[in-house]
């Protein structure tokens, strides 16, 4: 049902220092700007700042916030953490290989915040294990039709639930997403939290990492207030979300998040509250 994130939004404290950081260490391209809001793109993903009054780490309140970060895609991590440090970027230290079996894919990793104190990834994907060849294939596909530029897109969001089963109903049996990966186990040697499951979804290019334990008793939006995604048919997949029981907020509508684009779009939320939208090119 779904083909591809095409969309996400966060809330900034400080627009000015985080435009600094995505469209100039970061090199992404800006394709518009109001006086409190940015767009760039990265990728098939239009990535929307918005400014708000004390916005920042933590500002989930009690909770704990549903997307714990998000990762750039890249097919060579020593260029970008040459590329990264001459730009300035404050790295969190040099390119770091995890274990295989750590969440879904084993992955060459370096890492950021910024100017949010939101966590940022850069990622190359190392796994040689042969059942995740669709999955390369498709970061492969989705960098390729890029414009180029130094990331090929979002290699993955790590989120947050606090049902498991309730999450994966919405992801796979509501909009239709492939589990792929799923476990109560981490990596050998790596002890988990009681009620501890994990999983990944698939979405274009895209791994939705899903995961939960007892200690996830709250979970709100936090930082990253939507995502959207691509889909071929937005009446089909609005009809298909009402079957499966979903709460969408209305029909589909006009929605024009830039200037140049027009979608056809229909919003509702994920069993934690995290807004999802699904449209298409009107």
């Amino acid at each position: 049902m779904l083909s591809e994130l095409n969309h996400m939004a966060m809330a900034v404290g400080d627009l000015t220092a985080c435009k600094g950081l995505y469209g100039g260490a970061l090199g992404l391209v800006e394709v518009h700007q109001t006086a409190d809001t940015a767009w760039f793109q990265v990728g098939p993903t239009l990535v929307e700042l918005r400014q708000e009054a004390g916005a920042g780490a933590g500002t989930a309140g009690e909770a704990r916030p549903a997307i714990n970060h998000f990762a750039l895609h890249v097919d060579a991590i020593d260029a970008a953490y040459a590329a990264l440090q001459h730009a300035g970027v404050s790295l969190l230290g040099p390119p770091q290989a995890t274990s295989v079996g750590h969440r879904n894919m084993q992955r060459s990793l370096l890492a950021f915040e910024d100017p949010n104190r939101f966590h940022i990834q850069v990622s190359e994907t190392i796994d040689p294990r042969p059942h995740l060849e669709g999955r390369k294939r498709a970061k492969q596909a989705m960098a390729s039709a890029g414009d180029g530029g130094r990331f090929g897109g979002i290699d993955h969001i790590a989120m947050y639930c606090t049902d498991y089963a309730a999450t994966r109903a919405f992801w796979v049996d509501g909009l239709g997403l492939d589990e792929f990966f799923h476990s109560a186990t981490r990596e050998a040697g790596t002890e988990v939290a009681p009620g501890f499951e994990q999983g990944a979804f698939a979405v274009g290019g895209k791994d939705i990492e899903m995961a939960t334990d007892e200690t996830w008793t709250a979970v709100a939006p936090g930082l990253v207030r939507q995502l959207g995604f691509s889909t071929d048919d937005v009446d089909a997949a609005y009809q298909g979300a009402l079957a499966s029981g979903l709460e969408v907020e209305g029909p589909p509508v006009d929605w024009q998040p830039v200037p140049s684009i027009l979608h056809r779009a229909f919003g509702l939320r994920d069993p934690d509250g995290t807004r999802i939208q699904i449209s298409r090119p009107a």
